[in-house]
């Protein structure tokens, strides 16, 4: 199993290496098709989700945190879906397959939040309950000041660029509202257990997604640079997958 999750680390961690690479060559004044950092992007992407597809078939589909999983790799392939469409055959409405992946993902929190508290009678108490309302207070009054307000005040923005650009950011809201319930739910029953572990790394990666989008969209504006949000987008969605491949390996018969 230890060389199983080995070779999925190597593959993982070259694939983001050649990603980067690849997007820092115009600095040492190589200047390549841009079709080809596209490509190697699109199959990089296409390997993760492979291999947590393979490793998904793993997962015990009796268990209701099954369901839960599913999302995330449904959710994973609608965002690859959206990139292929994006990069080759350049459809804007591609974009709205990616609000879709969100709110998948949102719904696997969800589930894991509704299944893991019921399974195991977890309650959290009055001052968890309300250092999460204040945190989720403060994190929309951050939204609403760097992204909603902005984005309505915008007077040369399309109406139908507004809401959708609305929709992504109450969509990165939710996500990392139920991220910190989540995650305040497995600190508090599962610290330190290997299964706990990919919780981590789910939870964390999918926060990841929502606070990059936040900061590249709303907070820096540009970010050509690189393709660094790509980038970050891509090493979120490596994780997911490799969080996939754990909970497969640890329930591998």
């Amino acid at each position: 199993m230890k060389d199983k999750v080995r070779l999925v680390e190597v593959l993982f961690f070259g694939g983001l290496l050649l990603v980067i690479l690849f997007s820092i060559l115009p600095l040492f004044n190589v200047l390549l098709p841009e079709t080809i950092p596209n490509i190697l992007y699109l199959l990089v992407e296409f390997l993760a989700f492979i291999v947590a597809l393979i490793f998904f078939f793993k997962i015990d589909r009796k268990q209701k945190l099954w369901l839960g999983w599913f999302f995330v790799l449904l959710g994973f392939f609608i965002y690859l879906l959206s990139d292929f469409l994006g990069i080759f055959f350049k459809l804007e409405n591609a974009q709205m397959l990616k609000l879709v992946s969100f709110i998948l993902n949102f719904v696997a929190l969800l589930l894991f939040i509704i299944f893991i508290s019921n399974s195991l009678r977890v309650r959290l108490s009055f001052n968890e309950n309300f250092l999460l309302v204040i945190n989720a207070i403060l994190l929309f009054v951050l939204i609403l000041q760097v992204g909603i307000l902005p984005t309505l005040l915008n007077g040369s923005m399309l109406l139908e660029d507004k809401i959708i650009n609305i929709l992504f950011l109450l969509g990165d809201y939710m996500l990392l509202v139920v991220f910190m319930i989540l995650f305040l739910t497995i600190t508090t029953h599962f610290w330190g257990g290997e299964i706990a572990k990919n919780y981590y790394l789910l939870t964390l990666s999918i926060a990841l997604l929502s606070i990059s989008n936040l900061i590249f969209s709303y907070i820096l504006g540009s970010y050509e640079l690189f393709k660094i949000d790509r980038i970050i987008y891509l090493g979120g969605y490596m994780i997911i997958a490799y969080s996939i491949v754990k909970e497969g390996v640890l329930q591998e018969v």
